[in-house]
């Protein structure tokens, strides 16, 4: 409804005092409603703070004025914040009633934290006091508006599902009270109850709408806010009905019923704020749904920070790494946040200073923290972050000291450099475009172009070789002779192409990409030469070396070094050139040589890592311990130590848990989907494939661990097993993947496909290259969701993979395989072997009270809840870069 309408809809008997009176009565009577609206915001959060005892509802005094203050200075910066955002048109915000409902709360908070001060009044009381003036204020709408005050537009009643829900709200609380007075055993109180919900329930519908929304909410919200006041129900109260298990207590009573006062109060004044009929009854539901957004918002918030609170302590003991190595971990996050800086934020409508604090923002804080990592390691000073955590030594608790620390050793794990760098290669590659008949090629390059994939070719044949006959073959010392000569002669070469960019700058006389298709061929042939040469190292076990330094790391870190010296001596060419076409060769030229630099980085690390001796080189070592201690995931359990150790075989039997049942899963649900929505007709069959898929998707996991249990284990060995725990889980997978995967290719328009037709794509290759590629977004988001609701699953594997408890050994599944002589030729004890679990700890330490102190299974609960939402956060992350690849295309 529009300010204009809003202020039209006063109606006072004089004509003539019309005009001047009603903006007036509009403003009071609009910022009453946004006022009460406010309010029931307000006593919707302060619900929500006492429920988890944030605030103490016997709170009084300075005490609860120092929390209102509190929720005083969040609501100032979040409020603060959306409007600067608005001013800067970032989030624009237009509405008045917005804009009300944002000073009511602002006002009302402060007026309620003034009170605090000077009233020595406890939270319950006030939240009581603040209950009656939200019934007050909406009963005076409602009463307003029949009188014909303010001119509305209420229709004939409030509406059969509002005296519906009204009545069953009636009923519980009729239900109740009937049973506190006469007994849950006399059937009075199912009489009190129907009554209560009849009368509700006539009120609402019989009465015109304004007096059918605001009078049952209204005489709800003050019927409890009045026994909140006299406190019939207060802090102490506590009601154990001898009819059922359990008891009620105040401390969460109170609170459930301010929550509930807030959202009946805010509906009721929603519909007077827009004048009841349609519009009245769009906007109550909007801010229903609002507030019940917020409040799934803060059940979720509140389960990660009471998780975390309960187990980070001991899940972060003894956490330790190095600055460089943590570094090294920061360099993905520095390469988005430079990306990103570099795009345009926002619209063209946005503040200019909003568009620049969006793009540098990330940058700035990575940038901040790579400083002080940096600073560290330059002045040799740790950084430590003491703290206390809790054990269990014989069934007694025992404080430890700990600390979380940033040590200045120049050092960095090999796994750590060749995991980041291959990342970066991979990134940098998928943003190289191509210097392809860009430049000069001489006769020289062209032979050097094919001579690289023959060495290539050779060396994996021999290693190859090697693995099939071993060193020795025909007793011949074949590795340690020809073997060698041949890793030092790839070495060599690998660094004789590493430095070729360079030399194509030098020789190029027509520009830095004259000589494009030598410093190409340097680059990837370099690396696919080094690779082959570090593959052929590990199958003949020859390690060439001068003195103690090995060859083949060298060759790698100086082929980083000159692959980032090209990159930066191109960069620094690209800001002369002021030509659209050469900036943008030249830029091609730069990500090239930032390709080489990391990807030579990566073979450094993974040589370090096959051979097993680290490597030194001006004063940096690479080195296959790293620098990286994480106690809690990378420690199995100590049995008799001093310390417990950590739950490291349990994330391992978790990563493959997930890992087994992805690829069960997902393959088969694509293909399904596929096969369903691309190629089977639209008819009975499918029909009967979506229903049963939909029930599968409902059916309670521990149905899915007694089929394991019967039918699974006894084939898979008859003992629980990994394996049958990946295809329980994957059973479970399975619907969600096939139908968010054929709800996505359903939503790819028909177009496409006739697009694709059109060009003379076969079906096949319109599915491959078009929808698949067009429903990526759907399909990930719904895998990623599967994959962290059954990472976390407990019934089913109990059943299946039994309840392993702090095991002091990891699985090896890729060290398990081994080939047989005799059907399947591939065996793999691993697989058929128990193994711990993320889940089957947590519930065995916390909730069976078994295997380890309470503080370990929080900690492990802490852990598991990091790998879930390390989940979802990599499928956000997939399905952003797919959409955002889609919207380029």
């Amino acid at each position: 409804m529009s300010d204009a309408t809003e202020s039209a809809r006063r109606s006072p008997a004089d004509t003539g005092r019309r005009a001047s009176l009603v903006n007036a009565e509009s403003n009071a009577y609009d910022r009453g409603l946004d006022g009460v609206i406010a309010l029931g915001v307000v006593s919707f959060a302060l619900g929500l703070l006492s429920l988890v005892d944030l605030v103490a509802l016997d709170a009084s005094g300075a005490a609860l004025g120092r929390s209102l203050l509190v929720l005083l200075a969040v609501a100032v910066g979040g409020i603060g914040a959306v409007g600067v955002a608005s001013w800067a048109n970032v989030v624009p915000v237009t509405s008045d009633r917005v804009r009300g409902i944002a000073l009511g709360v602002l006002v009302a908070t402060a007026a309620l934290a003034v009170v605090a001060f000077a009233v020595d009044v406890r939270l319950a009381t006030l939240l009581g006091v603040i209950m009656l003036v939200e019934a007050a204020g909406v009963l005076a709408a409602g009463f307003a508006s029949r009188t014909g005050a303010v001119d509305t537009s209420p229709d004939a009643s409030a509406g059969l599902l509002a005296g519906l829900s009204f009545a069953v709200v009636g009923a519980l609380f009729g239900g109740a009270v009937g049973g506190s007075l006469v007994g849950f055993g006399s059937p009075a109180w199912i009489v009190v109850a129907l009554a209560a919900a009849i009368g509700l329930g006539a009120v609402t519908i019989f009465p015109r709408e304004d007096i059918g929304s605001t009078l049952p909410p209204a005489l709800i919200v003050g019927a409890l806010g009045a026994v909140i006041t006299a406190a019939l129900i207060g802090v102490g109260w506590q009601w154990d009905p001898t009819s059922i298990d359990g008891g009620f207590t105040g401390g969460a009573v109170v609170p459930l019923f301010v929550v509930l006062g807030a959202i009946l109060s805010s509906w009721a004044a929603a519909k007077c704020r827009a004048g009841f009929g349609a519009r009245g009854r769009q906007y109550g539901a909007f801010l229903v749904i609002d507030l019940t957004a917020a409040l799934l918002i803060c059940v979720m918030v509140a389960i990660v920070a009471f998780v975390t609170i309960k187990g980070v302590g001991y899940a972060l003991h003894g956490f330790t790494i190095g600055a460089l190595s943590a570094l090294v971990l920061l360099t993905p996050a520095l390469v988005f946040a430079v990306s990103f800086a570099r795009t345009p934020a926002g619209g063209t409508d946005w503040h200019p200073g909003a568009r620049h604090l969006v793009r540098t923002l990330p940058l700035a804080l990575v940038g901040a923290a790579a400083a002080v990592l940096a600073g560290a390691l330059a002045t040799g000073s740790a950084l430590r972050y003491p703290f206390t955590y809790t054990v269990q030594v014989n069934r007694q608790p025992k404080v430890l000291d700990t600390a979380v620390a940033v040590t200045a050793e120049p050092a960095v794990g090999s796994l750590l450099l060749a995991g980041v760098g291959a990342v970066l290669s991979t990134i940098f590659y998928r943003r190289y475009g191509s210097l392809r008949d860009v430049g000069t090629a001489t006769a020289v390059d062209e032979r050097l172009r094919r001579a690289v994939p023959a060495a290539v070719g050779a060396l994996l044949a021999l290693a190859g070789l090697f693995v099939l006959v071993g060193p020795t073959p025909l007793g011949l010392p074949l590795a340690g002779t020809l073997g060698l000569a041949l890793v030092a002669a790839g070495a060599a070469g690998a660094f004789a192409l590493s430095v070729a960019p360079l030399a194509a700058l030098a020789l190029g006389d027509g520009g830095a990409t004259e000589r494009a298709p030598l410093a190409v061929t340097g680059v990837f042939g370099g690396l696919g030469l080094l690779v082959a040469t570090v593959v052929l190292q590990t199958a003949s076990g020859a390690v060439p070396s001068v003195g103690p330094a090995a060859i083949v790391p060298g060759v790698a870190l100086a082929g980083a070094a000159a692959s980032a010296a090209f990159a930066l001596l191109v960069g620094l060419a690209r800001q002369s050139v002021d030509e659209s076409l050469p900036r943008r060769l030249l830029g091609e030229a730069g990500t090239l040589g930032l390709v080489g630099a990391t990807g030579f980085a990566a073979i450094a690390g993974l040589h370090v890592q096959l051979v097993g001796s680290s490597f030194t080189a001006l004063g940096v070592t690479i080195s296959t311990a790293g620098t990286l201690s994480w106690p809690m995931t990378m420690q199995a359990y100590i049995p008799l130590g001093a310390e417990p150790g950590g739950i490291m075989p349990a994330v391992v039997g978790t990563v493959w848990l997930v890992v087994g049942a992805t690829l069960f899963a997902v393959p088969l649900g694509v293909g399904a989907a596929v096969f369903l929505t691309e190629y089977a007709e639209q008819g009975a069959f499918t029909a009967v494939v979506e229903v049963a898929t939909n029930a599968l998707w409902s059916t309670p996991s521990v149905v899915f661990g007694l089929f394991g249990a019967a039918f699974l284990v006894p084939r898979l060995g008859g003992d629980t097993s990994l394996a049958a725990g990946m295809l329980v889980l994957g059973f479970m997978l399975l619907p969600l993947v096939l139908i968010t995967s054929r709800e996505a290719i359903l939503a790819v328009p028909d177009e496409y496909r006739d697009a694709s037709a059109a060009l003379g794509a076969t079906q096949w290759q319109t599915i491959r290259s078009v929808v698949l590629p067009a429903s990526m977004p759907g399909v990930i988001t719904g895998t990623i969701l599967g994959v962290g609701r059954v990472a976390g699953e407990t019934a089913p594997l109990i059943l299946v993979l039994g309840s392993t408890l702090n095991a002091t050994e990891s699985v090896h599944v890729l060290q398990g395989f081994q080939f047989v002589g005799h059907p399947p030729f591939v065996t793999n004890p691993e697989l058929l072997s128990a193994s711990a679990s993320l889940p089957t700890q947590v519930w065995a330490v916390i909730a069976a009270g078994v295997s380890g102190s309470p503080s370990m299974g929080w900690a492990t609960a802490f852990v598991l809840l990091t790998v879930v939402l390390t989940f979802y956060a990599v499928g956000i992350t997939a399905r952003s870069y797919f959409r955002a690849k889609i919207n380029y295309e």
